[in-house]
């Protein structure tokens, strides 16, 4: 049962994001969102988490693991809730900054409740094995639910449903997690957590007011200062801090930079699908929220069917060479989207570009995901582990918020202008990863491995 909690916990970080992005259509038609409010139903929930994700780490190993993930279950509950009641798009926003906020308090204490409640070795591999498993498959499966929830009962019910898991999982594991396991003695960078997370949602706000006011206009200007101000504040705190969340020592690896750098263009590429594709299918196509959840879900497929393989090439062409192919088949597989138009089938384009992209994710994350433990002590693996998730949600708020600023201002008016701003947003992503297939091999240590 222990287990069951723990894996609810992961699922559920990854179903925050997962549903949210097929009911993204309906929720802006109902609450008048336009193209600039829009993307931070996403973005918000990226930057949240990955602005707090290295203080939910230290939070855990300071104040104790089990209390952590009940904690950041209730706050990612009470954001659930403000989520499916809230009447404006401003409170879904701020109920969706909650949810974040609850997976990164819930995230990293799931993974070391694992090592401490199983012993090691095949009862510990077991439940590994069943903990993967379970969050690999709740992307897919979040896709399809929500679809699915959205169109029977409407896109409250998809928050609700997460509402319904997360206050289940607090009860269950306030019930069934042991009180018990070592304590890190020392402080909470609190203010480091709110510099970096203030800094990058002042940067993205900037980035998408751009759109309407352009670049030179004070509304845009002012929270771009702010976030350099912001962002330079972070950087000292952390040189200063005694007990820093992002430690400066650590970025000096290589491999961990180049893994960094990694994190936020891979994500940065990989919202290109899914920005917009729920957006082509249900606003041009008039596809219902169930039926674009299943035209996505063969990513969640892909990736799970693709693993082992993933791992032998890695073997086979070491880092360097996976992350270059990794990147490449990811562009590839996002071009096809380029070449879809209004009444395109999707078995003759559509379903191979998902499939070829997403293969090249597995390959990408296999061998950033090496990258960023190497050459790192052992006792460091758990903070170089959460700074490159931390890259990664950083690149999946940023990167949407330039997808949609380009698409809507290449974009015109009509299904066939709206089209054309999809294809120059995708035509970015796939920028994004053809810079990744090019710098990150370049960032790396020279040698094979």
């Amino acid at each position: 049962m222990a287990l069951a909690v723990v894996s609810a916990a992961s699922a559920l970080d990854t179903a925050g994001f997962a549903v949210a992005n097929t009911a993204m259509p309906e929720i802006g038609r109902q609450l008048g969102m336009g193209a600039a409010a829009l993307p931070w139903i996403m973005t918000v929930y990226a930057l949240a988490f990955g602005g707090f994700l290295l203080f939910g780490g230290r939070a855990a190993d300071v104040l104790g693991r089990r209390r952590m993930l009940l904690a950041g279950l209730l706050v990612f509950a009470g954001g659930s809730a403000l989520a499916a009641a809230a009447p404006t798009a401003g409170l879904l926003i701020g109920g969706r900054a909650l949810q974040g906020l609850g997976a990164a308090l819930s995230g990293p204490p799931a993974l070391a409740l694992i090592a401490s409640i199983f012993p090691e070795g095949r009862e510990r591999a077991r439940a590994m094995g069943i903990y993967v498993a379970i969050s690999a498959s709740s992307f897919a499966g979040a896709l399809v639910f929500g679809g699915l929830l959205t169109s029977a009962a409407g896109w409250r019910a998809t928050f609700v449903a997460l509402l319904a898991v997360a206050a289940l999982a607090t009860v269950v594991g306030a019930r069934v997690l042991p009180s018990g396991g070592a304590r890190t003695r020392g402080s909470l960078d609190i203010p480091g957590a709110a510099l970096i997370t203030a800094g990058l949602m002042a940067l993205v706000y900037g980035v998408t007011q751009a759109e309407g006011a352009g670049f030179a206009a004070p509304a845009v200007l002012l929270p771009l200062a702010a976030a350099v101000l912001l962002l330079a504040g972070f950087v000292v705190r952390e040189r200063t801090a005694a007990q820093p969340l992002m430690p400066p020592a650590l970025l000096r690896v290589r491999t961990v930079r180049a893994a960094t750098v990694a994190g936020v263009l891979f994500y940065a590429t990989m919202v290109g699908l899914l920005f917009f594709a729920p957006l082509y299918l249900q606003g041009l196509r008039g596809w219902s929220p169930i039926e674009s959840g299943l035209a996505v879900a063969p990513m969640g497929v892909t990736v799970a069917a693709t693993t082992g393989l993933s791992a032998r090439i890695l073997g086979r062409l070491g880092r360097r060479g996976t992350l270059v192919l990794g990147f490449t088949t990811m562009a590839l597989g996002l071009g096809g989207w380029l070449l879809v138009g209004l009444h395109t089938p999707y078995p003759a384009v559509m379903l191979p570009a998902i499939v070829v992209q997403s293969f090249g994710q597995t390959l990408a994350y296999t061998a950033m995901m090496d990258a960023a433990l190497a050459g790192v002590p052992g006792e460091r693996h758990g903070v170089a582990g959460a700074v490159n998730i931390t890259a990664q949600q950083i690149g999946s708020g940023l990167g949407t918020a330039i997808l949609a600023l380009v698409a809507a201002s290449a974009g015109t008016a009509g299904r066939a202008g709206t089209l054309a701003g999809y294809h120059a947003g995708t035509a970015t992503a796939i920028g994004f990863g053809v810079a990744a297939a090019v710098l990150v091999p370049l960032l790396l240590p020279r040698g094979r491995r």
